[in-house]
């Protein structure tokens, strides 16, 4: 039984965060750059860890690491050194464990609550190339080099002993392929959860059906799902996932909006104030494993956690 399932056996609904980046620019910092938030890592690792805080206070079980846009690549590209790298890499992650390990030892009631689990955040290539392929999986590279990309990034970060392995935001069932396939002899807990354009396909055009009907024969993974996809499409992807996967089903939509890579921005940003009251939707359909992603924040947790959590068994 992997550590997603001892979990959901204690505790029917699994809360996850929301987003890193767009906190930290409402907070006055500037994350357009092409290592977005990774660059406060070296710059300012404090305002990360007070973000991931802000989390832990508002309810949610699991906080996802600054590692999303972290690569060897990315920071050698913008000067540092290879061993530069690696340790900022790894920091993202040992940065979220002191930061819950220090909330912990502050929270008096441990009997209602699990301990907060850190979900280091492994995005895809498109990330690192900052161009806003992430959301179309057109990378011009083979499949060799985007599974040593990978393979790097994964082994630095196993290092530091992550609770989970967030695979995020993926935009290919190849690119997916590749990550799997990376995770067969790691022995941890980790998810996969897919970029979506409508109800019923992912950004590269992949059906979300065949998609999860692949991922449901990979049993070293432990769950599936959605994320940074607009809210209106995840009731339907949900309905389609249940179909041919019987995986725990992850959800961590977006606000809604369209990111323009041109300008690094969220236009029109207006998070959905009823999103607690979907967020109970999705569980009824199915999802297990709730937070947020784009352009929500700790209000939007704090919704979930007073939506979701009376079901703690």
């Amino acid at each position: 039984m992997n550590l997603i399932t001892q979990i959901l056996e204690k505790q029917n609904v699994f809360i996850i965060d929301g987003a890193l980046g767009t906190q930290l620019q409402k907070k006055g910092y500037d994350v357009n750059d092409s290592l977005w938030s990774a660059k406060f890592l070296n710059e300012n690792p404090d305002a990360i860890a007070l973000v991931h805080k802000e989390y832990l206070e508002a309810g949610a079980n699991c906080i996802i690491t600054a590692s999303y846009q972290a690569s060897y690549e990315g920071f050698i590209k913008k000067g540092f050194t290879e061993g530069k790298a690696k340790e900022l890499i790894q920091s993202a992650i040992t940065l979220a464990q002191k930061t819950r390990d220090d909330y912990w030892n502050t929270v008096e009631d441990k009997e209602n609550r699990i301990k907060p689990l850190v979900a280091a955040s492994i995005g895809p290539y498109g990330a690192y190339l900052a161009d806003g392929s992430e959301y179309s999986g057109n990378y011009g590279i083979t499949d060799e080099e985007l599974k040593e990309f990978h393979k790097r990034r994964l082994d630095v970060i196993i290092e530091t002993s992550p609770d989970i392995l967030a695979c995020e935001t993926i935009p290919t069932l190849k690119e997916a392929q590749i990550l799997s396939d990376l995770l067969k002899d790691k022995n941890i807990a980790s998810w996969i959860t897919f970029s979506a354009k409508d109800g019923t396909h992912i950004n590269s055009g992949d059906e979300i059906t065949k998609c999860m009907s692949w991922l449901n024969d990979q049993n070293h993974i432990s769950a599936v799902g959605i994320n940074c996809t607009a809210p209106q499409f995840i009731s339907p992807l949900i309905e389609k996932t249940k179909q041919v996967c019987n995986k725990p089903i992850v959800i961590y939509p977006n606000g809604g909006s369209e990111y323009n890579p041109i300008t690094k921005k969220w236009e029109d940003s207006n998070t959905n104030a009823e999103f607690g009251k979907m967020a109970h939707l999705w569980n009824k359909q199915g999802a297990t494993l709730i937070g947020g992603c784009c352009q929500t924040g700790p209000e939007e947790i704090k919704d979930l956690v007073k939506y979701l959590l009376p079901t703690i068994k």
